[in-house]
């Protein structure tokens, strides 16, 4: 008998996450729904090939959620056809099937005569969850970061991953959330609260791994914010995410295999100017449009995107340096590597390349651009020459509290409360759903007066329309 050859789990699981993510490029829901689905399904193959998996299979569960979420707003679209009457498609953009691009123009409508708008609003909110979720903008999934993934070679790294499948659910999904309005500005606080948080906790994390992590989130949710407000078009938005969180990865992938981009002062220079005007990029139009986007100065937004983006553009400038020498005798090919090289020159280009092509469209006041670029360049004021920096092998003596401590308790005062409020919502909703579970208790009687009541349900939803 001749025995099918049998897959190792780890191959399997990187086969179903590089599946993921080609799907997750494509534009329709459906392609969404079974690309997170996949990428959770990796997760689990992971974990399960681990030697003690019962923990790392209970950790990584709640990738469920953002595929189920997707789930619900493709039945949604797929069950209810009148959900896109108050759309009209745009044309030459393709099909208008849950598996096509879902490009649409607000109809004028009035929301009195509507009676979808609802369960519109109830689609798009499920598909912003599902992208949130992955960017660890939500409670619960904030500490994912912190986390290293089930795989001991590439653990740190798969977590990066994770935001990387959030934005593109938003970015490729646009069409489907960016047209309410409420979802929108949902979207646009949830994402901006997120940024600060990401960067309050890269500068928390002494380690450069740990940082490189937090900050591929900031980039996702800068990004996530470019689509959601429509400073550029979404190709652009795209480009100008690919060279700053692409050039993170690429570090991040680097500092696990033998510091790559830090070996020898002249690349670790490279390597910061690259991610510095990568980063300086994608916050640049958004900076500009958040702070003087309609004609006149918003301060308070202003002031909490600024601040997080001087704190995540310090992090690069200070944490890359050059990476110290443990050979007794260093080789002369390891100390510039050309692939690092070559990487730190895609990444220098990819951002303003991108940015040029919507310079005249974006930023039409040259007064206003600078002041957008402050906070960018305030970050290069403590910033001394490259020098080799060990980094800590022992914990520090505490020296009393310090910048640092005040970003760890605001991060944890934040999570804290939105624990609680998570907390309190699912007490709410779970009384709430208290009739709706009595229908049915397990037993077989009981089950026949569940499908009696589904069945009434379903005559009168059509009365209801």
């Amino acid at each position: 008998m001749i025995r099918a050859p049998r897959i190792p789990s780890a191959r399997l699981g990187a086969l179903c996450a590089t599946s993921g993510v080609v799907l997750l490029m494509l534009p329709g829901v459906v392609w969404a729904a079974l690309g997170v689905e996949l990428m959770a399904m990796a997760f689990w193959l992971w974990a399960r090939a681990m030697p003690e998996r019962a923990e790392p299979m209970a950790r990584w569960s709640w990738l469920r959620r953002p595929a189920m979420a997707l789930w619900l707003a493709c039945a949604l679209f797929m069950a209810l056809p009148e959900l896109r009457q108050m759309y009209a498609p745009v044309v030459g953009h393709g099909p208008s099937s849950p598996f096509g691009v879902p490009s649409f123009v607000p109809a004028p409508l009035p929301v009195s005569r509507d009676p979808m708008a609802l369960l519109r609003t109830l689609a798009a909110l499920a598909v912003l969850w599902a992208g949130l979720e992955l960017m660890a903008a939500l409670p619960l999934s904030r500490p994912f970061p912190d986390l290293t993934g089930p795989v001991r070679s590439l653990g740190p790294w798969l977590t990066a991953l994770l935001p990387v499948t959030g934005f593109l659910v938003l970015w490729r999904q646009a069409e489907l959330w960016t047209t309410a309005p409420f979802v929108r500005e949902v979207a646009t606080v949830t994402l901006l609260l997120a940024a600060l948080l990401a960067a309050l906790r890269a500068y928390t994390r002494r380690s450069l791994t740990a940082s490189l992590r937090w900050l591929v989130v900031f980039d996702c949710t800068l990004a996530s914010m470019l689509v959601a407000r429509g400073v550029v078009p979404g190709e652009i938005a795209a480009l100008l995410w690919l060279g700053s969180a692409g050039g993170r990865l690429i570090a991040l992938a680097a500092e696990l295999r033998g510091q790559a981009v830090r070996r020898g002062a002249q690349l670790t220079r490279l390597w910061r100017w690259a991610g510095w005007l990568a980063c300086s990029a994608l916050a640049w139009p958004l900076l500009y449009d958040v702070g003087f986007g309609d004609g006149r100065f918003h301060p308070l937004e202003f002031a909490v995107l600024m601040s997080a983006v001087f704190v995540a553009s310090l992090l690069w400038l200070q944490r890359v340096v050059e990476a110290p020498e443990r050979r007794a005798v260093a080789r002369p090919e390891d100390r510039v590597p050309l692939i690092s090289r070559v990487a730190a020159i895609a990444v220098l280009l990819a951002g303003p390349l991108s940015l040029a092509w919507v310079w005249k469209r974006v930023m039409t006041d040259p007064l206003t651009a600078l002041i957008a670029l402050v906070p960018m360049a305030l970050a290069w004021w403590p910033i001394h020459r490259a020098r080799v920096v060990p980094e800590p092998t022992e914990p520090e003596p505490p020296a009393g509290p310090g910048t640092r401590d005040f970003a760890l308790n605001t991060f944890r005062a934040v999570t804290v409360v939105e624990r609680q409020m998570a907390g309190a919502i699912a007490v709410v909703a779970r009384l709430l759903g208290a009739p709706a579970r009595d229908l049915h208790s397990g037993d077989a009687q009981e089950y026949l007066l569940f499908l009696v009541g589904v069945a009434v349900l379903s005559l009168l939803l059509p009365l209801l329309r």
